[in-house]
């Protein structure tokens, strides 16, 4: 069954980001998983109470196992901290159907 991994970034500071996309893809990519979908633009909440993101990125993977074990991954840690150093970071993981 696929699994899917929702994550919402909220910052005012982007200059990580390029680092970030040069490098994670990869680390994505070698866990089965693979972008579906990356915010280009202003993220509204359409419902709900949600605080509004600075980006969206959803990913696919082949299980919930394998998303977390790209985000335990030795490799993905400095990307981690990066992240964190200049943003807040929520994700979501679960199991699709059909």
């Amino acid at each position: 069954m696929t699994a899917h991994m929702v994550a919402m970034i909220y910052t005012d500071d982007f200059s990580w980001i390029a680092e970030y996309s040069a490098n994670v893809p990869q680390i994505v990519a070698k866990y089965g998983g693979e972008y579906a979908f990356t915010s280009a633009g202003a993220v509204t909440v359409a419902e709900g109470d949600l605080p509004v993101p600075s980006g969206v990125g959803t990913f696919n993977f082949p299980s919930c196992d394998a998303i977390m074990q790209f985000l335990n991954s030795e490799e993905y840690q400095p990307f981690i901290e990066l992240r964190n150093r200049h943003s807040k970071t929520q994700i979501l993981i679960f199991e699709g159907r059909g």
